[in-house]
């Protein structure tokens, strides 16, 4: 039983970027399914698809993830507003925030000038 199905996804991505595996298979959820829409379009994974209760992913072995970290967690959550929206690892990396507009990436939330629920962080 998965307490945290977005923990989960993110060990499981992590995982197999460090065991060099070219694939994953992760528990279905939309805000799941919305995080690796955003890694997709980031680069980080080629392509996703649910089948069944699973979602498939395919990651992009010439970007390699090199950090991602879960910030809000089932027992304490983060939240911040517009201009508290932190920019990782000097600029480089990005936040993924759950904001009533959806899921979003720290610049898209910036520019719509709307705060949420700091999920992960990525670079």
């Amino acid at each position: 039983m998965y307490n945290d199905t977005i923990s989960d996804f993110l060990t499981r991505i992590r995982n197999a970027f460090m065991a060099g595996r070219k694939d994953t298979q992760v528990r279905y959820s939309k805000i799941v399914e919305s995080i690796a829409d955003i890694l997709k379009k980031e680069g980080f994974i080629v392509s996703f698809e649910k089948n069944g209760y699973l979602l498939d992913v395919v990651l992009n072995q010439e970007m390699p993830l090199g950090h991602i970290k879960r910030l809000s967690k089932p027992g304490i959550r983060r939240y911040v507003k517009t201009t508290e929206i932190p920019k990782p690892n000097s600029g480089f990396g990005f936040v993924i925030l759950s904001t009533p507009k959806g899921v979003l990436t720290g610049h898209q939330a910036r520019k719509q000038k709307v705060g949420g629920e700091l999920i992960c962080e990525v670079w």
